[in-house]
């Protein structure tokens, strides 16, 4: 545990400084960005990030009113190298008013009414209205627990070493996570993208990608093309793709295709491109428009920031971004967990219903280790 960084984090909640702390896949050390100047650094039109430096935030919809998100590097803090004069640092940055906090609780979904959302999703599939939704929920775990984020975003790091982890907070935006899904990554003049669906529980068994049912083939497949197609829109003909395989993300295993090209082959149009990716299928459905139509009227909640995307940006060359999934949200009186699963025709109601469960767990026992009475 390292306490500096909680300190650092404590400060930072206390002032209400908009901050993010964040940990890329396979990285020992996380990195810590604190804005120091005024102002929130927000759009609706996601070309305008073009050229700008910080950590982006981007919702699900903006057509829900939710709007870009940039903390700016004002401060740049590396996890190893938190001292005493660092902590001293941010204690002394002067604080910003506290936050009015929407402490309404957002819809709670049963299984009874999931069941039927899952039905209502498969009858108008079976009418060709599309091909597959994308189906969410939210768990909401009642309780003051703020003062326990700084810990469990250490535990999130320590669980999923292989995903993207983050704390951040931006006025009364507050979310955590860890995401197994990347969306885009610039590194070294080369784009990279993946096409992730289809979840089943860790088993040695289930490597091998011949053990998983035509559903959840289909279901990643479904990604696959619309990553093909959209590279076809942009005119890109050159750039490799893998074949799917098994990847290991927590207690969970995805199907997995990775894509890579080289930046130039863009002509500039990088953010154009990552919004013609997001979102994919594997947080909507597919035809894209049709499944966020349809599952905007039946889901009860708004997403919000769930199933965005986020990450470092940088004007110079290199960016990551990834999905935000395996997350939640944090506010005073509660914590809402945010979970989902891609619907078919092929869909049992019963075992996407256990799928969600099985996501929820996965930050839940992290939640139980801290809270009691977690079930």
């Amino acid at each position: 545990m390292n306490k500096g960084l909680i300190a650092i984090h404590n400060a930072c909640i206390a002032k209400n400084l908009p901050f993010v702390t964040f940990r890329l896949p396979q990285q020992e050390h996380s990195i810590t960005y604190i804005q120091t100047t005024s102002g929130n650094v927000e759009w609706l039109n996601i070309t305008d990030i073009s050229g700008e430096t910080g950590f982006i935030m981007a919702p699900f919809d903006t057509r829900n009113g939710h709007r870009y998100i940039l903390v700016k590097p004002d401060l740049v803090i590396k996890e190893e190298e938190i001292g005493r004069e660092t902590i001293r640092r941010v204690e002394q940055l002067e604080s910003r008013s506290q936050p009015m906090w929407n402490l309404e609780e957002p819809v709670v979904t049963g299984s009874k009414a999931y069941l039927e959302q899952v039905d209502a999703i498969k009858s108008s599939i079976s009418t060709g209205a599309f091909q597959k939704a994308v189906l969410s929920r939210i768990r909401v775990v009642n309780g003051k627990h703020m003062e326990l984020v700084p810990k469990l975003y250490q535990a999130i790091c320590r669980k999923h070493p292989n995903a993207f982890s983050y704390l951040f907070k931006s006025d009364d935006h507050f979310w955590m996570g860890a995401s197994p899904e990347p969306l885009l990554r610039l590194r070294g003049g080369k784009v990279s993208t993946v096409s992730l669906a289809g979840t089943r529980p860790f088993a040695e068994k289930h490597m091998d990608l011949n053990r998983w049912t035509a559903k959840e083939v289909l279901e990643q497949e479904y990604v696959t093309r619309y990553i093909h197609d959209v590279l076809r829109d942009f005119d890109v003909k050159d750039y490799r793709v893998s074949s799917p395989y098994v990847k290991k993300a927590g207690n969970l295993l995805h199907l997995r295709t990775d894509f890579s090209l080289d930046y130039n082959k863009l002509n500039g149009r990088l953010w154009e491109f990552v919004d013609a990716m997001h979102p994919t299928p594997a947080v909507a459905g597919q035809p894209k428009e049709d499944a966020i139509q349809f599952i905007k009227n039946l889901e009860p909640h708004d997403r919000d920031y769930y199933t965005g995307f986020l990450g470092p940006v940088s004007c110079d060359g290199e960016t990551d971004l990834f999905v935000n999934l395996r997350c939640m949200k944090i506010t005073p009186n509660y914590i809402s967990l945010y979970v989902g699963g891609g619907i078919t025709l092929e869909s049992d109601s019963a075992e996407e219903w256990k799928e969600t469960r099985l996501k929820a767990k996965s930050l839940l026992r992290i939640l139980g280790t801290y809270i009691k009475n977690l079930e």
